[in-house]
């Protein structure tokens, strides 16, 4: 049985590489001051939300990406078990992805029991099934990047309607009010533009972060394709 040739821990190392320019850039403007900026202005501190929900949604980026990556070379090594006998084959580090593997052959050989008993063949329906639930991790990614922009979008809503409060306050501007006038209006523009700032940067490294995902799970989807080849090759030679 032929594979795909990538290997299997690239993902993991690119999604590593993205954190670490992420971290460094981080500390960078910690250092110049410009995450106190952003949270003293936001008084909403819907900022601080986006924060939040970006590293909770970056951690189930990397869990997704570490197991897809692991059951990648559970599928290879369990077709080398396949082919050459287990004696051959290199022990599996990982028994969750080696059960996720079992499970699937299981499954396409109850499929092609069922097949063959019956008048219609639906080969295709256990991939199906595996490859959708596979890609929901990623759906469910691009949603809170959506998500993301979006709380920007309110913040920027919440400044305006912070501007506008200011100036229907019904106070004559005068000399000796203007500077807290403007003082707060000041106050509404930052929360405007620091929430769109962190929605934007925020939902914009998530994405890059679920792209290497969704490339991690259709390398694991054409390895299953792979992995179903060679059932059928062995179920039509037995």
């Amino acid at each position: 049985m032929k594979s795909t040739s990538r290997s299997t821990h690239i993902f993991p190392q690119i999604w590593l590489l993205l954190i670490s320019i992420m971290i460094f850039g981080t500390f960078v403007a910690a250092d110049q001051g410009y995450l106190n900026a952003v949270i003293e202005a936001d008084q909403s501190r819907l900022s601080v939300l986006i924060a939040l929900i970006f590293i909770g949604a970056s951690a189930h980026a990397a869990w997704h990406i570490f197991a897809t990556s692991r059951r990648i070379e559970a599928i290879r090594q369990f077709g080398k078990s396949a082919s050459a006998g287990p004696d051959d084959a290199d022990p599996v580090d990982h028994p969750p992805a080696l059960e996720f593997v079992k499970t699937f052959a299981g499954d396409l050989s109850r499929e092609r029991a069922i097949a063959a008993a019956g008048t219609n063949s639906q080969t295709s329906n256990v991939l199906e099934i595996y490859a959708d639930r596979l890609r929901s991790a990623v759906e469910i990614g691009w949603y809170v990047v959506d998500i993301l922009v979006r709380l920007g979008l309110v913040g920027t809503i919440i400044g305006f309607i912070l501007i506008l409060s200011t100036l229907s306050g019904g106070a004559d501007v005068t000399a000796d009010n203007i500077q807290t006038l403007l003082i707060s209006m000041s106050g509404g523009m930052g929360i405007a533009l620091y929430t769109t700032l962190a929605g934007l940067i925020t939902a914009s490294l998530l994405g890059m972060q679920y792209m290497v995902l969704g490339r991690c799970i259709e390398h694991l989807i054409a390895e299953l394709i792979f992995l179903q080849a060679g059932e059928r090759q062995a179920g039509g030679s037995a």
